[in-house]
């Protein structure tokens, strides 16, 4: 684990610092995080394991079935040719489409995170942590952080690049319950993953919490619909698709589609003001989504990137 992580990082359970504890014999014992208040996390080669011991079997129970679900929707490898050309190429020729609209999401987020660079960046639902490594690679101080283990499409395939370089910190955790020291992030992003949160409003005030005052939130590769009935059915849609993956009743019923008014007032009510940028997302995508929503005569989710800037002193403590 990066020493300077002991800088930032936090207690999941009090939101305390963290500190390697101390032995009997007044020795280090590098494998355990300790807080003040006696609570004791494992670092399983350097990756710090911060999820409170009663969350662990349900969050393992999620990770698995949704690693296994992408997988047999033909996501994620953990070759190292294809982590490397991510997300500008997928090598499995699987996704490639989806992957483009990805690599230019990621090319206008740069745009609002490179001005203003180096950042401490918190890759909230990093996956197998391509975008971390993009970030990382431009000079960013970034955490990746992800509730699932594997080697294909989570923190075991961030690792590669990890290994790959430049480095950066990989973290085991909920998005619910963030192990970060308030005020301590200069920016969050989430990146297809504030979606498959279980309580939106809670993961917001979690974010808002650790975002220093005139940091930001970015949310991009989440759908997002203008008609509530549109994000109903997309929404039900999807959740059919999940199951046909096999995937476990939690990961199904996590899952949703965003209303645009929805979002944006959660957002503001626990983050602070909202500004909405738009991508060229690539004309092949866009003529096949515009035929697709004639065809079934729905709106189709839309995929914005929505910018929320934190002004307040601090923010609301997390529950």
């Amino acid at each position: 684990m990066r020493p300077q992580a002991l800088q930032v990082l936090a207690c999941p359970d009090c939101f305390l610092p963290l500190a390697e504890k101390t032995r009997a014999s007044g020795t280090l014992d590098v494998g355990t995080l300790r807080c003040g208040q006696g609570h004791e996390f494992a670092v399983a080669g350097d990756v710090p394991m911060l999820v409170r011991e009663s969350d662990r079997p349900r969050l393992r129970a999620f990770a698995d079935s949704y690693g296994l679900a992408w997988k047999k929707a033909g996501w994620g490898s953990p070759d190292i040719t294809y982590l490397e050309n991510l997300p500008f190429r997928d090598v499995t020729r699987r996704h490639t489409t989806e992957w483009k609209v990805k690599a230019r999401s990621m090319v206008a987020l740069l745009g609002v995170l490179d001005p203003r660079k180096p950042l401490r960046v918190f890759d909230l639902g990093c996956g197998n942590g391509w975008l971390s490594h993009q970030l990382a690679i431009r000079g960013h101080d970034v955490y990746a952080v992800d509730v699932a283990l594997d080697d294909t499409v989570g923190l075991g395939a961030a690792g590669v690049y990890v290994r790959l370089g430049p480095p950066f910190q990989r973290v085991w955790a909920d998005l619910e319950r963030l192990p970060v020291q308030s005020a301590s992030a200069d920016a969050v992003v989430c990146n297809a993953s504030l979606h498959y949160a279980r309580d939106v409003r809670v993961s917001l005030r979690n974010i808002a919490r650790v975002l220093r005052p005139g940091g930001f939130l970015a949310i991009l590769n989440s759908p997002v619909h203008t008609r509530p009935t549109s994000a109903a059915r997309a929404q039900a849609d999807f959740r059919a698709r999940l199951r046909s993956l096999e995937a476990s009743h939690e990961v199904v019923s996590t899952y949703h589609h965003f209303t645009r008014s929805e979002l944006v007032s959660d957002v503001l009510s626990t983050v602070g003001p909202v500004e909405e940028t738009w991508f060229d997302s690539g004309l092949r995508f866009r003529w096949s989504r515009r035929l697709k929503g004639l065809a079934l005569r729905m709106e189709l989710a839309s995929f914005p990137i929505l910018i929320a800037t934190k002004l307040q002193e601090s923010g609301p403590r997390a529950v």
